[in-house]
């Protein structure tokens, strides 16, 4: 049985801290967690507007525990269904089409509207033919205004764009062009906003591939004959200044490509592959973040740590909790906050609690351990 992204980095959490790699520790104490929200549903994405509106995107994991796909925070404090209407509404036997599936990123730019990306699929071990009833066009990136809820962007990828087995992950902007991670077969999706064209760049490569050579532990767990395959790419990030396009897989590695390469019509899969950069080695993480200064933030799923990665190559743990138990993606805010989804219900009574969910935030200073911390990348 193959396991999915969910199954692995569930697995990645039970095998404990003694597969994480060595690092020195930073100079500095971890920064404190702030509990930003609660949430009755398990959150792996978190956007906020620059006035602070957030949302949460919250992914379908077990066919007995209901949950809408997205949700906002009032005025009030309540977390709800957004945006309020049949895009909450799934229920197996639809198709798809014009609902939220399965979301896998939620995200926010400097448009201040919210990008969801439906993988458009679900776990077979949860939702057992489900997937058999999907249509096609159920994989989709939707775009929603955040205080209407209405739906102003619908894109969907044919065949040559999404072949079989492709797994739409997650999203970047810079100006009017579009980068996307699948995480299925791997490969990276760039489509322009502005002429409607989309190419698919580097499907199958090593570059877009996970690494195994890090897991001989966890493999060790998957008894039984069963094959484990992580991820592929995954996690996507842009630089502020639109140059740089960084990806990676939970079992990494990290690495980079200038986006004129990936834009160049010219350039074949193979030439492309030559120009992507080795950047950093993480390991085990449910999802980053990059600010504007260049850092990446890991959510490390074994280490409980949240590690920052300068440009120049050095890292430090920014924080550090026993309760960071397998953190996803994280998002800086206009204030300059770093909010991180969690999940796992947090507390001992975490099953009779109402809101058993945590996102926590970390105000970010100027610098930590001598690596200067930016704001958030807004794709402009």
């Amino acid at each position: 049985m193959q396991l999915n992204r969910r199954a692995f980095l569930s697995l990645m959490a039970a095998t404990g801290a003694s597969l994480a790699a060595p690092r020195l520790h930073a100079q500095e104490a971890p920064l404190k967690l702030n509990v930003a929200v609660r949430s009755p549903w398990m959150a792996n994405q978190v956007a906020l507007t620059r006035s602070n509106m957030l949302f949460l995107g919250l992914p379908r994991y077990a066919r007995d525990t209901p949950t809408p796909s997205l949700a906002r925070r009032e005025p009030d404090g309540r977390l709800v269904p957004f945006p309020g209407n049949a895009w909450n509404d799934w229920k197996p036997g639809d198709d798809g089409r014009d609902a939220f599936v399965y979301l896998n990123s939620v995200h926010i730019f400097a448009e201040d509207t919210v990008w969801c990306v439906d993988q458009g699929s679900l776990s077979p071990d949860a939702f057992p033919h489900v997937n058999e009833t999907l249509d096609h066009g159920a994989q989709k990136v939707v775009r929603l205004d955040t205080q209407s809820g209405k739906v102003l962007d619908v894109l969907r990828f044919d065949d040559t764009i999404l072949p079989p087995g492709a797994q739409l992950n997650d999203l970047r902007f810079h100006g009017s062009t579009m980068y996307l991670t699948d995480s299925g077969l791997g490969g990276i999706i760039v489509h322009d906003m502005t002429t409607g064209k989309t190419v698919r760049r580097l499907s199958g490569d090593p570059h877009v591939k996970a690494s195994l050579t890090e897991i001989p532990s966890i493999l060790a767990h998957v008894k039984g004959g069963k094959t484990f395959r992580p991820p592929n790419s995954d996690m996507i990030e842009i630089t502020s200044d639109g140059k740089w396009l960084y990806w990676a897989s939970p079992t990494g590695p990290l690495v980079r490509i200038e986006t004129r390469f990936l834009k160049d019509a010219n350039l074949s899969d193979a030439q492309l592959a030559a120009r992507v950069e080795h950047v950093f080695d993480n390991r085990f993480s449910g999802g980053c973040c990059m600010d504007s200064a260049g850092n990446v933030y890991f959510s490390e799923t074994v280490t409980h740590h949240i590690t920052v990665l300068s440009p120049e190559g050095r890292t430090a743990v920014l924080a550090s909790d026993p309760t960071l138990v397998r953190p996803d993606g994280s998002f800086i805010s206009h204030d300059r906050h770093l909010y991180i989804p969690v999940k796992q219900a947090i507390g001992e009574n975490a099953a009779h609690q109402q809101a058993p969910f945590v996102i926590y935030s970390i105000a970010l200073p100027k610098r930590f351990d001598g690596i200067a911390l930016g704001g958030p990348v807004t794709g402009t």
